[in-house]
């Protein structure tokens, strides 16, 4: 429920930046809408994830995708929710850069996926590099606050911050789950933050 909600919000994050981009032609809206639409394609295919383990239907969804088993199927979303949020948080770090330079942005998914991939333990590696792009985008924000002491910036700052703490619980949350609802929860409150802060500029 919470992955699913997740999904939708993000993906309606990411076309009210493409809103937005549509109306100012800042190339950063762009970048933020692109960096949504890969988060939410993550937390849409967590959630299915997340269905095909607790459902009865499992073998029939592995049947349709031509999936040896339920590992299989389990292994697959994995790796494809890990690369779509790293791709994200690449996005979004790429923007802070204020750059235009392909090469750094390859480098910026290229690096970290790569690390993933080959390491041993892929699910703590990716959690640690979710939560280094995390820390580099809030301090952006923090920097962008200190400089305009806007309120709108405060919003998007208070929720990386939340997003960086949700991530970061996850990360104890293998063997407590409490720590899971809870990381679930600052995921939340940091996405209403954002969409809070897409509502002002609109309206603006």
């Amino acid at each position: 429920m919470f992955t699913l909600a997740f999904a939708i919000i993000t993906l309606g994050l990411g076309l009210f930046a493409f809103k937005i981009h549509k109306l100012s032609e800042q190339k950063s809206t762009k970048l933020f809408g692109i960096s949504f639409i890969f988060i939410s394609l993550h937390y849409f295919i967590q959630s299915l994830l997340n269905f095909s383990i607790v459902s009865t239907l499992n073998q029939n969804i592995c049947n349709i995708m031509k999936i040896d088993n339920i590992n299989s199927l389990n292994t697959l979303g994995a790796y494809s929710h890990m690369l779509f949020f790293i791709m994200g948080l690449a996005t979004l770090t790429y923007m802070t850069l204020k750059i235009e330079n392909k090469t750094t942005y390859i480098l910026l998914l290229i690096l970290p996926i790569a690390s993933i991939i080959f390491s041993q333990n892929k699910l703590y590696l990716f959690y640690a590099i979710a939560s280094i792009f995390l820390i580099f985008i809030a301090i952006h924000y923090l920097k962008n606050y200190l400089k305009n002491r806007q309120f709108k910036t405060l919003l998007i700052l208070i929720a990386f911050i939340f997003l960086l703490f949700g991530n970061l619980h996850f990360i104890f949350s293998v063997n407590h789950g409490v720590y899971y609802i809870i990381g679930h929860f600052l995921e939340l409150v940091a996405y209403l933050l954002i969409l809070l802060n897409f509502i002002l500029v609109l309206k603006k």
